[in-house]
């Protein structure tokens, strides 16, 4: 009997203490941010923020640093979510100041107590940007915002960027309020936009393969293009010591205006295979709809590797 009453009881308290998304209200009615957050993004990233029934006001508070950090971290790691779920807020805090460490977007010495200043959140914030892509400024000496004179060049370079790529938008005073902490709800606006900006980095350009062939000739990592009719044909070469390689084009992406990368696929020939030892050059070209790139110049470069053949 005992025992049937304490499982009853451990159902019970599992029970009462389960809080599902649902059961959350989020009332932002009103308020100039309630067109632009996300709720889903605001429940998936920002748990801690929230109460059974959240408004506005309850996102005007400052933010701390190893919670922005989180933030951040959770955006990242999307695929990890399950995992991420099951641990306590404190090891994944613990996790993620690793994780960003490790790559060199938080650093190595800093401390994750304390605030976060609105100058620091958009540093974290363009260097996880620039880890998977080129931000080059058009205009190095253009100040979005007139409080900018008083930073750093290194500052200045961060925000001149968020600036440009929609990051931020500043106040209605054209201001940017650099070294104040940053809120609650500021970080939701910033970290919902990059996220915007991964995925929007993370499409994949599609293409069709329209020719392979062999040559006896040619250069090794060679990229050319050429335009018809709307498409854009692509070709890329690739040095080998026999014909029996597999040289494959996997998929297209934009990472900086005008630039893209063509990440290949390589697989050696069979151990056992009879072949000519002769250098050889495959030539695959692929074919793009104009529309789906840059207007202007564009360049396109070689990313993949194998064993045993080295791409630069």
């Amino acid at each position: 009997m005992k025992r049937n009453i304490t499982i009853i009881l451990l159902i019970a308290l599992f029970l009462s203490s389960l809080t599902t998304y649902a059961d959350i209200n989020i009332d932002l009615k009103g308020h100039w941010a309630e067109s632009i957050i996300d709720k889903q993004f605001l429940q998936t990233h920002f748990k801690y923020v929230l109460k059974e029934n959240t408004k506005a006001s309850d996102l005007m508070g400052q933010i701390d640093k190893k919670h922005f950090l989180l933030s951040l971290y959770t955006i990242l790691n999307a695929h990890q979510k399950e995992d991420i779920d099951k641990n306590s807020e404190k090891t994944n805090i613990e996790n993620a100041a690793k994780h960003l460490r490790n790559k060199q977007i938080f650093e190595k010495d800093g401390s994750i107590e304390g605030k976060l200043t609105r100058k620091e959140a958009v540093k974290y914030i363009i260097k996880t940007l620039e880890l998977s892509r080129e931000i080059q400024l058009s205009n190095t000496s253009f100040m979005p915002f007139k409080d900018m004179l008083g930073l750093s060049d290194e500052y200045k370079k961060y925000v001149q960027k968020a600036s440009m790529i929609g990051i931020v938008k500043g106040y209605g005073d054209s201001t940017f309020r650099p070294e104040e902490n940053i809120t609650a709800l500021e970080s939701i606006i910033f970290l919902q936009r990059l996220k915007g900006e991964i995925e929007e980095m993370n499409k994949n350009i599609p293409f069709k393969v329209v020719e392979e062939k062999w040559s006896g000739t040619g250069t090794d990592n060679l990229v050319t293009t050429k335009q018809n009719s709307g498409k854009i044909l692509v070709t890329a070469t690739k040095k080998f010591p026999t014909s029996g390689y597999n040289f494959t084009v996997t998929r297209v992406e934009k990472y900086a205006q005008g630039k893209y990368r063509m990440y290949v696929n390589i697989k050696s020939p069979p151990k056992n295979a009879i072949l000519l030892q002769v250098i050889s050059y495959k030539n695959v070209t692929i074919e793009i709809d104009k529309k789906l790139l840059d207007s202007g110049n564009y360049t396109f470069e070689i990313v993949g590797s194998s064993p045993d053949v080295n791409l630069k």
